[in-house]
C-alpha cells in the first residue's frame, strides 16, 4: 500500500499558521491526486490548465470525489530559467473538481506538498499487477455444491489475492516538503489567491506525469469567491476512514512459487515448425465463393496499420451454413444522439450462405457503434453479435434467440472455451466531454475511465459485477475461472489462475521483454504470446488449462499478427501468423502492401500435432479470416477476392 494513504492534513488556513508539525500527525485529512500531464517551467505559460487525478476518494459537505475523479486548476505564475533568471518557477492553483458526477464544480485547493512518482515497477503497465478476481463479489460462489451457493462479506474478502509491491517511504510528511524530487522547492499558499510556487534554482521546474500532489482546501480563494460558501473540509467519517486503511492492512510478501520447467515432450506436445519445414502438398479448395458482386473491397494497398482490424470477418452456423460478414464503407446516417456519442459508428453487412447449394440465403445491414470487434462463435451453431447497445444471438438461418442490452458503449467480449460463461465490460464514462478532450490531449491517448465488467452464464443471466479502469487489460476466462499475468521480476512473469470458488493456483512462469498477451481458446486451451529475451521476437504458447504445454512456437521479427482459434467442444484449433517483407518492430505502422503472406495451421487439440497448414499470397488484415467447420473436417479462409473452403483430415 502507497505511504501516501496516511497522509493527514491541515486545511491551508492552519497550515500557515501553524508550526511545521509531520502531516501525519495532523487532521483533517488531504486529497491526494496525481498529476495527470507533464509540467515544465520552459513551455507552460500563465493561464494553462492542469488536471490531477485523485489516487484516493476523499468527501466533505460540499464535494464528493470518488477514486478517479478529476480535479483541475492552472498555472497562475511562469518564470523560465536563463542567464539571468537564475530560479525557475511555476505557480499553480485549484479551483474545481468532478463533485459527486461528470462536471465540473468549484473546489479550492492548494498543493502542501509533492512527491515524485512511484519509483519505476518491472513495467509502467497497469496490466502488470496483480487484479482483483471477478469472483470477489461479495454473494457468488460459482459451481457450488452446496444447497446455499452465495457467501458472506467476509468469505469474499478472503478470495481477493492483490499484494502491490512494497513501496519505502517516509514516515512523516510537513507542509512545503517535496519528496523523491532533487532541486525543487514549494512555498505552500504564498501566491497570489492561495496558489503555490513550486521553484528550482539552476534549472528548470520540471514535473513528470503522476507527481503526487498533496493538497489542502483553499479556504482564502473560496473565501474571496463566495463567502457564504461552506467550507470543503472533509468530514469525519472520510477521515476515520483514511486511518482504518492504515492500520487494517496487512502487507504480505507474494508466495514463493518455485520456477516451473517449460517442457515440450513429444508426443504430448509439438514444436511448430517454419514455413521452410512445411508440406507445401495441399490440394485446392472443395469450394470457392467470388465476393465480386458483394459489396466487399479489401482495405487499400497504402492504409497505414498498427493492427489487422475487424472490417470483415467469417463464421459457420451449421456444417452448411456460413456466415461473411464485412464493412461496405458505404455512408452512415446518424441520428443526433449517435453523431454525439458514436465517433465511429459503421455498417456491417451480414451474408447467410447455404454452402450445399452455393446460394445467398440471407442478407441483413447491422449497425455497429465502434470499430472493435463484433463477432464471436459461441457453439451450438450460435454466433454472438454486438449491435449498438445491446449484445444479439444468433442462431441458423440467422434467427435471432436472445439479447442482451449493455446501457453503455462496449469495451469487450470474453467467453469461456465451453462458453459457460461470458464477461462482458461495458464503459461509464466519467468525464464531461470539454475534460475529456483535455484529458485526451494531455495523455496522448483515450482517458481512464471505469469499466463494469458483468460476467453472465451460458443463459446471459447476470452472475456478479467488478468494476476496473478501462487501462487494466481484459479478463482471460477458462472453464474453472480466470487467468491473468502479473510481473514478478523484469520480464519474468507468472500465469495466475483464480477459480470460480477463489482458489488460487500458478499454472506457468514466463520469459518476456514484453507484456505477454493470453487469449482463450476452446478445449480450455491458453494461448500466450511474448517476446524473447535474446532475440526480440516472439513466442507463443498453447497451453492445457492445467498449464501443461500442448504446442511450442516461435515467431521472427517478418511475422506478426499471431491469431489463434477453434469451436466449442473441438479437438482442434487453428493459428494464423502472417509476413511481412521485412522485418518490423513490434507496435509499428504497416501497410497491406507490406504484408507477403499468411499461413494458417490446425493442429490436433491433444498433443499439437499438425493435421493441416496453407499458406496464402496477399493476406486479407483482418483478424477473423479463418474458421474451421463444426465437423471439424473443413478450413474456410478469407482471401482478397473469394472465400475458399479446403478439406481437413478428421482430428483425433
Amino acid at each position: 500500500m502507497s505511504w501516501s494513504r496516511r497522509l493527514l492534513i491541515f486545511p491551508l488556513f492552519a497550515l500557515l499558521c501553524s508550526p511545521q508539525y509531520p502531516l501525519l500527525a495532523q487532521t483533517p485529512a488531504p486529497v491526494l491526486a496525481g498529476l495527470v500531464q507533464r509540467l515544465d517551467a520552459s513551455k507552460v505559460k500563465v493561464g494553462d490548465p492542469l488536471l490531477a487525478k485523485l489516487a484516493l476518494p476523499w468527501k466533505s459537505p460540499a464535494c464528493d470525489l470518488r477514486t478517479g475523479a478529476i480535479i483541475q486548476g492552472h498555472v497562475v505564475t511562469q518564470r523560465a530559467h536563463s542567464r539571468t533568471e537564475k530560479t525557475s518557477e511555476i505557480g499553480v492553483i485549484f479551483e474545481s473538481g468532478q463533485c459527486g458526477g461528470r462536471d465540473m464544480k468549484p473546489l479550492f485547493l492548494t498543493v502542501a506538498a509533492v512527491v515524485a512518482p512511484n519509483p519505476p515497477r518491472y513495467s509502467d503497465l497497469p496490466e502488470t499487477e496483480e487484479l482483483q478476481p471477478l469472483t470477489s463479489a461479495v454473494g457468488v460462489t460459482l459451481n457450488s455444491s452446496g444447497p446455499n451457493n452465495m457467501r458472506s462479506v467476509s468469505q469474499a474478502s478472503t478470495a481477493v489475492y492483490f499484494a502491490p509491491r512494497r513501496i519505502k517511504a517516509p514516515d512523516a510528511l510537513k507542509p512545503g516538503q517535496v519528496v523523491g524530487i532533487p532541486h525543487l522547492a514549494i512555498s505552500v499558499g504564498q501566491g497570489a489567491g492561495g496558489a503555490s510556487i513550486l521553484s528550482s534554482t539552476g534549472r528548470n521546474v520540471q514535473l513528470n506525469a503522476g507527481t503526487q500532489f498533496v493538497l489542502v482546501p483553499n479556504l482564502r480563494a473560496e473565501a474571496n469567491v463566495n463567502a457564504g460558501a461552506k467550507s470543503a473540509t472533509p468530514d469525519t467519517a472520510t477521515t476515520n476512514a483514511v486511518a482504518n486503511a492504515v492500520s487494517g492492512v496487512i502487507e504480505s510478501p507474494p508466495p514463493n512459487i518455485a520456477d516451473e520447467r517449460e517442457l515440450c515432450v513429444v508426443p504430448d506436445c509439438t514444436v511448430a515448425l517454419a514455413d521452410s519445414q512445411l508440406d507445401q502438398g495441399v490440394q485446392g479448395a472443395q469450394i470457392t465463393l467470388p465476393l465480386k458482386g458483394l459489396g466487399y473491397l479489401p482495405p487499400s494497398a497504402d492504409r497505414e496499420m498498427s493492427s489487422f482490424d475487424y472490417d470483415a470477418s467469417i463464421a459457420y452456423l451449421g456444417p452448411s451454413q456460413f456466415l461473411f460478414t464485412f464493412n461496405p464503407h458505404t455512408l452512415v446516417p446518424r441520428t443526433g444522439e449517435e453523431a454525439n456519442s458514436f465517433r465511429k459508428l459503421r455498417i456491417v453487412r451480414a451474408v447467410l450462405i447455404d454452402l450445399e447449394k452455393k446460394e445467398i440465403v440471407k442478407t441483413v445491414d447491422w449497425r455497429v457503434p465502434d470499430s472493435g470487434r463484433y463477432l464471436w462463435p459461441i457453439g451450438g451453431n450460435r454466433v454472438l453479435i454486438h449491435v449498438g447497445q445491446e449484445l444479439r444471438v444468433y442462431g441458423p438461418g440467422l434467427q435471432l434467440r436472445n439479447q442482451i442490452s449493455l446501457g453503455g458503449p462496449l469495451a469487450f467480449v470474453r467467453i469461456s472455451p465451453a462458453s459457460e460463461y461470458f464477461a462482458a465490460g461495458v464503459i461509464h464514462e466519467q468525464h464531461s466531454r470539454e475534460i475529456h478532450r483535455q484529458l485526451e490531449e494531455a495523455e496522448l491517448r483515450e482517458p481512464e475511465e471505469d469499466v463494469e465488467i458483468r460476467l453472465l452464464d451460458s443463459q446471459f443471466k447476470v452472475l456478479t459485477t467488478i468494476t476496473r479502469s478501462s487501462r487494466l487489460p481484459a479478463p482471460v476466462l477458462l472453464n474453472e475461472g480466470e487467468v491473468h499475468i502479473p510481473s514478478i521480476g523484469r520480464n519474468h512473469w507468472r500465469i495466475v489462475e483464480t477459480s470460480w470458488a477463489g482458489q488460487r493456483r500458478v499454472l506457468a512462469v514466463a520469459t518476456s521483454t514484453c507484456v505477454p498477451q493470453a487469449e482463450s481458446l476452446p478445449g480450455n486451451l491458453l494461448f500466450v504470446v511474448g517476446c524473447d529475451r535474446q532475440t526480440g521476437n516472439r513466442w507463443y504458447r498453447i497451453l492445457h488449462g492445467d498449464g501443461k504445454v500442448v504446442l511450442k512456437g516461435w515467431s521472427p521479427s517478418s511475422e506478426l499478427e499471431q491469431t489463434a482459434g477453434g469451436n466449442v467442444g473441438s479437438n482442434a484449433f487453428a493459428i494464423r501468423i502472417a509476413e511481412v517483407t521485412g522485418s518490423r518492430l513490434l507496435q509499428s505502422v504497416f501497410k497491406p502492401s507490406d504484408l507477403k503472406s499468411a499461413r494458417v495451421t490446425v493442429y490436433r487439440a491433444t498433443n499439437g500435432h499438425r493435421i493441416f497448414s496453407i499458406g496464402l499470397p496477399d493476406p486479407v488484415p483482418a483478424v477473423q479470416t479463418f474458421a474451421i467447420s463444426p465437423r471439424e473436417d473443413q478450413v474456410a479462409l478469407l482471401k482478397a477476392d473469394e472465400i475458399a473452403f479446403y478439406r481437413v483430415s478428421a482430428a483425433e
